[in-house]
């Protein structure tokens, strides 16, 4: 395959080997940071935005540092936060029947260019997004949004095709100026994918292949950042990352947790772990003939030893996955929809369904073998390893899984018959965006193919989503939800393995500068946007 890389299992004493010739790199080429100018940060991340657009989903849960949005995340990272005002002023005001969201926008508040926000950009800012035209990643999110129009003086009123409670979460987009929006035009084309203007903290420096600046917003209705400038260079593979923060001045970066381990070993370094709903797993192919078997994959979640692999792999720095919901949800997990790990029905399961051992060890049905692959994302060292560690477990059982790399491109004309290492919570902020758009039969179709993967397809499933969804209720979403899981894990459309904890490296002397700011359960995404530095126009001067 193109592009593919030859592949050699990493074993632990190899890891253990590696790390420490890769954290002691000495020779490496130094940057300037905060720790040798006081109004800086200068951050390495693992990879840089293709658009800085936010209705093409630069920035879109709540955080935005150049584009801020109506509602903004408050809370730590180990509940759901709350999602509260930012440029709205208050909650919005909520039609009895649910259909109709009434928001009102705090006055005074200005764009980078000095136009004031008015309820006209929020409007152009939406309907960018659901035309068809602009083909805007962000169009499935809204797609319950049945219109958006200015309401009295300083208000704008969505109004939705049913009841959602968890449309908040998609008032966490960035809000771009009217003026700049070409209705019809695609996000491609679009002015704001290079050169941005927002109401937040930061303004656009400088933006090209391998680095992203921000400056302070002088302007900035809270008064200018004490961070002034933000800087954020790429660096994709994990392991020249750890090199380089271990041999410049870099203030912080992302790493996998065993990566993470070795730098907090040296004196400087501090790692920060954040809690998440990011989850870890892998599709099992609909056409695939041994792994669209749903007695398969029953059985395969039932072999499964998560903890091992996440004691393994992780270091600790996660939690079972069983579904896509953590145990961050509240009252929204159910604590009983869990696959116990138990080898011996697994095997029985494969038996019982006809899947026998062969004469080379591997499960035989029909002249099938019991075989898949399984694609990572080249230079993700985390996604290597766990598809490794699955592999070997699932040997034990007379299941041959070939693991191989592929880009995302690459990926998806194979996603019908290879499983793909996924991860996913994008926009976690409610329990229903984190399950719709994975078991709702309308995805992938409606969505991106990494959107139900598996092609699930059950009425019951779709129903318990929709009764979730339109529910007003708590007691009725809690109900609704609760059922979901109990019908997932009866009949599982993939193989989850773990929720991981973020990790990030950080320089333990940024605290002799800054009062810094806390994290917070966080999404999918988790790099140098989120993390420490994920409210860093909140930092102020020691």
């Amino acid at each position: 395959m193109k592009g593919t890389i030859p592949l050699r299992k990493t074993t632990a004493s190899a890891i253990a080997v590696l790390l420490p010739i890769l954290i002691a790199c000495t020779g490496c080429q130094a940057t300037t940071t905060a720790a040798s100018a006081k109004s800086e940060v200068n951050l390495l991340t693992n990879a840089l935005p293709e658009s800085l657009n936010p209705l093409a989903g630069f920035d879109n849960n709540g955080i935005g540092k150049i584009n801020e949005s109506l509602f903004t995340l408050d809370g730590d990272s180990q509940a759901l936060p709350d999602i509260v005002p930012m440029l709205a002023d208050k909650d919005p005001k909520i039609s009895q029947h649910g259909l109709v969201w009434d928001v009102t926008l705090r006055q005074g508040i200005k764009f980078s260019d000095g136009t004031a926000l008015d309820p006209a950009d929020v409007v152009a800012s939406y309907k960018a997004i659901k035309d068809p035209r602009t083909a805007s990643p962000l169009a499935s999110t809204l797609e319950n949004l049945k219109s958006v129009q200015t309401h009295g003086e300083n208000g704008v009123r969505f109004t939705l095709y049913e009841p959602q409670i968890s449309f908040k979460t998609s008032l966490l987009i960035g809000i771009a100026p009217s003026e700049l929006i070409d209705q019809g035009e695609p996000m491609s084309e679009s002015s704001l994918n290079r050169s941005p203007v927002g109401t937040g903290p930061y303004v656009l420096d400088r933006f090209d292949s391998s680095s992203l600046v921000l400056s302070a917003n002088k302007n900035y209705r809270d008064g200018i950042p004490a961070v002034q400038k933000v800087s954020y260079t790429q660096s994709e593979d994990d392991n020249a990352r750890t090199q380089s923060m271990a041999g410049s001045d870099y203030t912080g970066t992302v790493l996998p947790p065993r990566l993470a381990a070795g730098l907090a070993q040296r004196e400087g370094f501090e790692v920060v772990t954040a809690t998440s709903a990011d989850w870890r797993g892998i599709s099992l192919p609909a056409d695939h003939p041994f792994t669209k078997d749903p007695k398969v994959r029953l059985a395969l979640n039932l072999a499964v030893d998560r903890q091992q692999i996440i004691d393994g792999v992780l270091a600790g720095a996660g939690r079972p996955a069983y579904s896509f919901v953590p145990p961050a949800y509240g009252e929204y997990y159910n604590s009983e929809a869990v696959f116990e790990h138990n080898p011996q029905r697994a095997k029985e399961m494969l038996d019982d369904d006809g899947w026998v051992i062969g004469n080379d060890g591997i499960r035989v049905k029909n002249g099938q073998r019991a075989e898949f692959t399984v694609l990572y994302n080249p230079g993700d060292t985390l996604r290597r390893d766990l598809s490794l560690a699955l592999a070997d477990q699932l040997e034990n059982y007379g299941i041959k899984v070939s693991v191989d790399s592929a880009t995302f491109d690459q990926a998806e004309p194979r996603v019908g018959k290879d499983s793909i290492m996924l991860g996913g919570g994008d926009t976690p902020y409610d329990v229903d965006t984190q399950l719709y758009k994975m078991l709702h039969s309308s995805y992938p179709k409606a969505g991106a193919y990494y959107d139900n993967p598996s092609h699930f397809a059950s009425k019951d499933m779709d129903q318990a989503l929709h009764q979730g969804r339109t529910s007003t209720k708590t007691a009725d979403r809690v109900a609704a939800y609760q059922h979901v899981q109990d019908l997932y894990v009866s009949d599982p459309s993939m193989l989850l393995l773990a929720f991981i904890d973020h990790t990030y490296v950080q320089r333990s002397d940024v605290h002799k500068t800054w009062n810094t700011t806390g994290t917070l359960l966080e999404p999918h995404e988790h790099g140098t946007a989120w993390g420490p530095w994920a409210k860093i126009g909140q930092w102020s001067n020691r």
